[in-house]
């Protein structure tokens, strides 16, 4: 296929190139990419056709700059995607929504002829614009838009789908229009069930657009209503979904919501979800689709990109595909730390079970200079990982300890901030044990400095139940005290014998350990056996390993890797099974008893240095040294000046009625290590692993 080339800065031929070079990605025959480039040009002849610019006043602003054009890519089990889709206004810039809507239903029935229809179909004005659109005396003065075009291509298929503005008058008279939509053009069953909806849902749930599929054959297909969040909890999505019998599908949407973490807070921004209903042509057939603004809390395109590409990956639709797309865009690289192009990330499922991830994108635009293209303000391509060497290693472990001594704070160490106050004492436990096999040649004075006077105020910081807590203020916990007992034991000193009664009565007779004894408040999960804990409190009560083990295993999820009750990631559970398991023999090269974890870990792409460091540690567990250097060189590129890594070990303060928290989408808030303290102890722990093995300087 001959892919349009010349260099302009007009915007709708930046676009259409854009719009040949996806079609190639994606293999559509050269006469389908021929119409649907007719289509694209009669739609936007007039929005489109003026030079490209960092703003684009006058229409309603698909993106926030105003450009009225945005791509869609959709990745389900194709792999790359096969369909080309874009959603655009129609009509000239600077004229009102009312002015402009003769000539957007003027062009769409130019589209409609193009794809072999004879012009918009009676229906839709009919039974959609006359029930949706407000009488010309009534027009809202707010509206900068009536009508927008989604336009998908597939084979040698084109589909339109017209969008038509909802917000005007209250939620409920919106609610209504929507089921007058669907009795008038037969939709009897989804009338009934948008009626149960509604009294389950409609809190918080704005109706701001309708969308309606043109089939081929001229007939309505999916009826698509979205419906913008204001300022909520997961929760309201978790009503969605259970409102509809969607259960099935919460594990998926849980991946979504940790691909693109928000942590320290309950609530989301307003309009932070577009939830869409999809009504289809099977009446009362009724899907979800789940939208989310990422751009609204994510530090840039690379970050939406790099939850995107793990989404893809933990949902099993082929990661790769994204980067096709932003190659064919000349998209890449991300910036890191501007939002120029990713603009929402959407997870949907279809009536036989499947799931599809969709990602909306501004279209890059470039300006005609000398030498290469670039994005306007982009940064210069960020290289390859880093080769390690064994003294870049040291250096940074060196670096890393050395920010260590610097943060502790009166002899301890302290990160998160969650409603119980500041963990302290659990924090400076587990930097203690990171550090506990440090090569000599790397523990100068700071380091043995910082180390003896968090042991001496661990010892101090016992609470009166002779154990330790997620602060000196909380009560004991198996997590907290296992991580204490460990630190006191590598370093010779006594360990209380009160603490390893707290944790053989935090043991259950499964051999797995709970966080919390029996009978403490708040009880429920809490006190229920959890694989993030288990190991640690096995390996400081030094008894019950075998039986621990068996347990460990049986907990492991069907991806071959332990789901964690505590944190985001799987990594943190698995890499502590993993080093029980290890000392049990079970981590053989050859053994048939992980080797569903070896392939999960072979595929899993890791989000921040918190889990490429755990990944690392794995790998290293499983002997998959293949890929060591490649994470290694990750981890270097991704190393502050200071010494520290980037905040990414995200900890889950999961309500205690949830005992499967990947299975729940309101599971808890999630918190961050803002002082970087978890996330630099955690790499420094897997660098020196690495170290020990092959023996670095």
């Amino acid at each position: 296929m001959l892919v349009p080339t010349a260099p302009t800065d007009r915007l709708d031929q930046l676009v259409g190139r854009q719009l040949w070079r996806l079609s190639a990605a994606a293999g559509l025959p050269q006469a389908t990419t021929e119409r649907l480039s007719a289509v694209l040009t009669v739609l936007t002849r007039e929005s489109l056709g003026r030079p490209a610019a960092e703003h684009y006043p006058g229409l309603s602003g698909i993106n926030a700059n105003g450009l009225p054009f945005q791509w869609s890519a959709s990745f389900g089990s194709e792999k790359p995607p096969a369909t080309v889709r874009f959603l655009c206004e129609s009509g000239t810039p600077g004229t009102t929504a009312r002015e402009r809507l003769p000539l957007s239903l003027d062009r769409l029935g130019q589209a409609c002829r193009l794809v072999g229809l004879p012009g918009v179909p009676q229906w839709y004005t009919d039974h959609v614009l006359a029930r949706v659109l407000p009488h010309p005396e009534d027009w809202p003065a707010h509206w900068r838009s009536a009508l927008w075009t989604g336009v998908g291509a597939s084979g040698r298929a084109i589909g339109l789908k017209p969008y038509v503005n909802l917000r005007r008058d209250s939620p409920l008279q919106r609610w209504r229009r929507v089921g007058w939509v669907l009795k008038d053009l037969g939709r009897d069953r989804a009338l009934e069930t948008l009626c149960h909806l509604s009294s389950r849902v409609s809190r918080h749930s704005w109706p701001v657009g309708l969308a309606v599929d043109i089939t081929p054959t001229g007939e309505p297909g999916r009826i698509k209503t979205y419906f913008r969040s204001g300022p909520v909890t997961a929760a309201w999505l978790q009503r969605w979904y259970a409102a509809l019998g969607a259960d099935a599908h919460l594990p998926a949407l849980r991946e979504l919501l940790d691909a693109f973490p928000h942590p320290d807070r309950a609530e989301y921004p307003d309009q932070a979800f577009v939830l869409t209903l999809e009504a289809h042509a099977t009446d009362g057939v009724f899907t979800l689709k789940t939208d989310l603004a990422v751009n609204r809390w994510t530090a840039g395109d690379a970050a939406v990109v790099h939850g995107a590409t793990r989404l893809l990956a933990r949902l099993g639709l082929g990661p790769a595909g994204l980067g096709t797309v932003l190659a064919a865009l000349g998209a890449t690289p991300p910036a890191q730390d501007r939002r120029d192009i990713l603009r929402f990330v959407g997870l949907g499922y279809e009536p036989d079970g499947s799931h599809h991830v969709n990602v909306y994108l501004e279209p890059p635009v470039t300006t005609t200079v000398a030498g290469p293209h670039r994005r306007r303000g982009s940064q210069s391509p960020r290289p390859t990982a880093t080769v390690a060497t064994p003294a870049d290693v040291a250096a940074a472990v060196r670096r890393a300890v050395r920010r260590l001594a610097e943060a502790q704070q009166d002899g301890h160490w302290s990160d998160y901030a969650l409603p119980v106050g500041t963990a302290d004492t659990w924090v400076t436990a587990y930097v203690l044990t990171q550090l506990r096999d440090l090569p000599a040649g790397l523990r100068d004075r700071s380091v043995h400095a910082a180390s003896g006077a968090a042991l001496a105020w661990l010892r101090s910081a016992r609470t009166p139940g002779g154990g330790w807590g997620y602060s000196s203020t909380c009560d004991n916990d198996a997590d907290s005290t296992g991580l204490a007992v460990q630190a006191l034991r590598s370093h010779g000193l006594p360990v209380p014998p009160d603490a390893l009664a707290l944790l053989r009565r935090c043991r259950h007779d499964d051999g797995g350990f709970a966080t919390y004894p029996p009978g403490s408040a708040p009880g429920a999960a809490w006190t229920a056996p959890a694989v993030d804990v288990t190991p640690t409190a096995v390996d400081a009560l030094g008894e019950g390993r075998h039986r621990a083990a068996a347990w460990l295993l049986e907990q492991r999820g069907e991806n071959g890797l332990w789901r964690s009750y505590w944190w985001l990631s799987p990594l943190y559970p698995t890499a502590s099974a993993l080093r029980l398991l290890a000392g049990l023999g079970h981590t053989r090269p050859r053994g048939r008893t992980l080797r569903p974890t070896r392939e999960a870990l072979r595929g899993y792409v890791g989000n921040g240095a918190f889990e490429t460091a755990l990944l690392l540690r794995c790998r290293i567990a499983l002997h998959l040294m293949d890929s060591a250097d490649a994470l290694l060189g990750l981890l270097l590129d991704q190393q502050n000046r200071d010494g520290s890594w980037p905040a990414s070990a995200h900890l889950r303060l999961t309500t205690p009625t949830v005992h499967e928290p990947w299975n729940a989408v309101d599971a808890g808030t999630v918190y961050l290590d803002r002082q970087q303290i978890l996330t630099t102890a955690t790499v420094v722990d897997a660098m020196a692993a690495l170290l020990r093995i092959r023996s670095l300087p």
